[in-house]
């Protein structure tokens, strides 16, 4: 019997070399050992549930890590990564404004757990973890390009010129690593346990860094002396508003955009961070314990209540 015809619609060993490398799928492999490295814990492709629709979505990579805060209890800190990968076919430019105050940034950082709210005595009230550690004065969210738009470039059909456009692809990618945090933040809520004794409460909070990945180009943008000046560049922050359905109200999220080449040097940045914050909260054992205390006694009269938890995780 003669051997059948490769039917003319079956795509090539070439055409599906050239397909994937048009993907985002070597990126991700590329990435993936090199974040496993820094953070120890990665899994590929984990599931989130989208409120919107009620259904479970894919993100590319998330990783974690640990960070004990004191030697003798399971008191620990644990930075999640949150990653998106993209090849960018053209290139990506973020417009960077000159309003950004590091105030806004350092309460765009999402944490969950407890204690991320510090109870003070002198004025009766509690302090975000942003202002116990002073992360203004060091957290990259608080000090460099910060952007509110962005765009990217596609030629006209008539292909007689290129125009610059909000691409849905990259707006759908913000949408879902925000969407992956929330989850991640809703979850770590409703898996917490109320202790017998407040005592028996360690720290334990997670921090969350939302991250693209470009294959592709990334560039500022900006306006100087009506000039438009266009930089190249490596790491970008981009600043988002999205409404919570939960809450019915916009929150500010940041997610960092950077280049593949730049993810060692990202990576260093987070564990800086952490370190930071580590050291700081070893510092403050007393007000520790004592914001932990607090937190148990509210959390005992939420239970009596049968209401959720989820409050004392989110300040």
């Amino acid at each position: 019997m003669p051997p059948a015809q490769q039917d003319s619609t079956t795509i090539s060993t070439k055409q599906m070399r050239e397909a994937i490398k048009q993907s985002g799928y070597l990126l991700e492999q590329r990435v993936e050992p090199i974040i496993r490295n820094a953070f120890g814990y990665v899994e590929t492709n984990p599931i989130y549930k989208d409120p919107d629709t009620d259904k479970s979505c894919e993100l590319d990579i998330y990783a974690l890590s640990a960070s004990r805060v004191y030697k003798n209890d399971m008191s620990f800190i644990f930075p999640i990564l949150l990653c998106e990968c993209e090849n960018n076919s053209q290139p990506v430019v973020f417009f960077i404004g000159d309003t950004f105050l590091p105030f806004f940034g350092k309460h765009d950082l999402k944490l969950s757990g407890i204690p991320i709210k510090f109870w003070n005595d002198k004025v009766t009230e509690y302090m975000s973890l942003a202002d116990v550690v002073d992360l203004e004065s060091s957290h990259h969210f608080c000090v460099g390009q910060v952007a509110t738009q962005y765009c990217t470039f596609q030629m006209k059909k008539d292909k007689s010129n290129w125009i610059a456009l909000h691409n849905d692809d990259q707006h759908e990618t913000f949408n879902k690593l925000i969407k992956a945090v929330n989850y991640e933040v809703t979850k770590h809520s409703e898996n917490w346990l109320l202790p017998d004794k407040a005592e028996e409460e360690p720290v334990n909070i997670q921090i969350y860094y939302p991250l693209v990945i470009l294959q592709g180009d990334l560039f500022s943008a900006c306006l100087k002396n009506n000039r438009l000046i266009l930089r190249e560049s490596n790491h970008i922050q981009f600043r988002k508003q999205f409404i919570r359905p939960e809450k019915n109200e916009a929150e500010t999220y940041q997610i960092d955009v950077i280049v593949e080449s730049f993810l060692p040097d990202y990576l260093k940045i987070i564990e800086a961070e952490i370190d930071k914050i580590m050291k700081s909260l070893q510092h403050q054992k007393a007000k520790i314990r004592l914001s932990i205390e607090k937190i148990i006694e509210e959390a005992k009269k939420l239970k009596e209540n049968q209401k959720s938890y989820r409050e004392l995780f989110e300040f």
